[in-house]
C-alpha cells in the first residue's frame, strides 16, 4: 500500500491527519510520500512528478489530507491516475469539505461538522478532532495553562483572561504551572502575562518561539490538570485524549451573546461542559455583586478519548471489507 499525505500548512490539520497515519501505522504497512500543497502552482506536472514511478508497484494507492487547499488536489491525483495510468486511488478527505463531497470514496470529519445536515453514507464521523491518545501517567503536581486568542468563534477579552490566570494560578499553589501562549495570542496578552504572572513562582510562562516551547506536548500529557481557551478547540480534544482533568477557561463577559458568526464550535464546547467531560473556570453574574470566578470540576469516570483508533479502524475495514 502506498499512502499519498496532501498538505497544507495549517497546524490543526496536519496534526490531525499525522496522529491519525501514526495510528494506521500499528496496523497497516504502508509507504508515505507527502506532497507540500501550499507552494506548488501546477497541480499536472506536479502530479507528472509525484506519480513517475508508479508502474514499478502495483500497490492499491490511498491519497489522503486536510483541508481546503488540498481537496481538490486530492480529487485532481485521483482522476490523473485513472486517465493516466490507469490505476484507482481511494481519495480520503480529513475534515468537511465544502464542495464536491461525493467525490471522495470516503470522508472522516467532526460530528458538529454535520449538526444540521444529512449525514452522507461516504461520511464517518469522531468527536471533536484527531488527537494521538496518550497514556503517559500524570504528575499529579504539574498543570498546564494553554491560551489560545482571537478567533471567529468566541470574543476574547484580554481583561477577563487575566483576571482569570490570577485566579487559577491563586487557587492551586501547590502545583507548578507551564503556561503557553500560540500564534494567535496578541502581543498585548503575552506582555501582560510576562509582566503580572511573574509575581507566582509556581508559574512558569514559555512563549512560543521561546526554544522551551518543544516541551509543549510532553506537559500537556503529563500535567494533572490542563486549563485551555475553549477557541482552541482541537487543543481540548488533545487534552480530553490524555489522563488527567481538562477545563475551560471562560473568556467572555457573561452578559455577552453571540448573535452572528460560527456557532458549531460553542456548541461543541457546551456540549463537553454539559457532559461533565471538561470543567470550567466560570464567571458568575449576580445581582448587587462584582463578577467572580468559580471553577467546576469535570466527572472523573471517563476514560481518555480514543477517536483516532476509531477511525483507523474505520479505515481499515473501508479498504479491506472481507477482513
Amino acid at each position: 500500500m502506498h499512502i499519498y499525505w496532501f498538505k497544507d500548512s495549517i497546524t490543526g490539520h496536519l496534526k490531525q491527519v499525522d496522529a491519525l497515519l501514526n495510528q494506521l501505522k500499528q496496523e497497516l504497512v504502508f509507504s508515505l510520500t507527502s506532497i507540500d500543497c501550499s507552494k506548488t502552482k501546477t497541480p499536472l506536472k506536479d502530479s507528472e512528478s509525484i506519480f513517475s514511478k508508479l508502474e514499478e508497484t502495483d500497490q492499491s494507492i490511498i491519497l489522503i489530507g486536510a483541508g481546503h487547499k488540498v481537496y481538490s488536489r486530492i480529487l485532481q491525483s485521483k482522476k490523473y491516475l485513472k486517465n493516466n495510468h490507469g490505476r484507482h486511488a481511494t481519495s480520503i478527505a480529513i475534515l468537511r469539505p465544502t464542495y464536491e463531497v461525493n467525490s471522495f470514496d470516503l470522508i472522516c470529519a467532526p460530528k458538529h461538522d454535520f449538526q444540521k445536515r444529512r449525514l452522507p453514507k461516504n461520511v464517518i464521523t469522531f468527536q471533536g478532532s484527531l488527537a494521538a491518545p496518550s497514556h503517559t501517567p500524570v504528575n499529579e503536581n504539574q498543570a498546564i495553562i494553554a491560551i489560545g486568542g482571537l478567533s471567529k468563534h468566541y470574543k476574547f477579552d484580554k481583561e477577563i483572561l487575566m483576571r482569570q490566570l490570577h485566579y487559577i494560578l491563586s487557587m492551586y499553589p501547590n502545583y507548578e504551572f507551564k503556561i503557553f501562549n500560540s500564534r494567535r495570542t496578541p502581543d498585548a496578552i503575552n506582555l501582560k502575562i510576562k509582566e503580572e504572572l511573574n509575581q507566582y513562582s509556581n508559574a512558569n510562562f514559555i512563549d512560543l518561539n521561546s526554544p522551551g516551547s518543544d516541551v509543549f506536548q510532553d506537559s500537556l500529557n503529563q500535567s494533572a490538570l490542563k486549563f485551555v481557551t475553549p477557541d482552541s478547540s482541537n487543543l481540548v480534544f488533545e487534552a480530553l485524549s490524555a489522563h488527567g482533568k481538562t477545563y475551560l477557561i471562560q473568556i467572555e463577559d457573561p452578559k455577552y451573546r453571540r448573535i452572528f458568526g460560527a456557532k458549531k464550535i460553542r456548541k461543541s464546547m457546551n456540549e463537553l461542559v454539559n457532559l461533565k467531560r471538561v470543567g470550567v473556570v466560570r464567571i458568575i453574574n449576580e445581582k448587587g455583586r462584582t463578577n467572580f470566578s468559580k471553577i467546576e470540576n469535570p466527572s472523573e469516570h471517563f476514560e481518555p478519548l480514543a477517536e483516532v483508533k476509531k477511525i483507523s479502524f474505520s479505515i481499515m475495514k473501508f479498504i479491506n471489507p472481507q477482513e
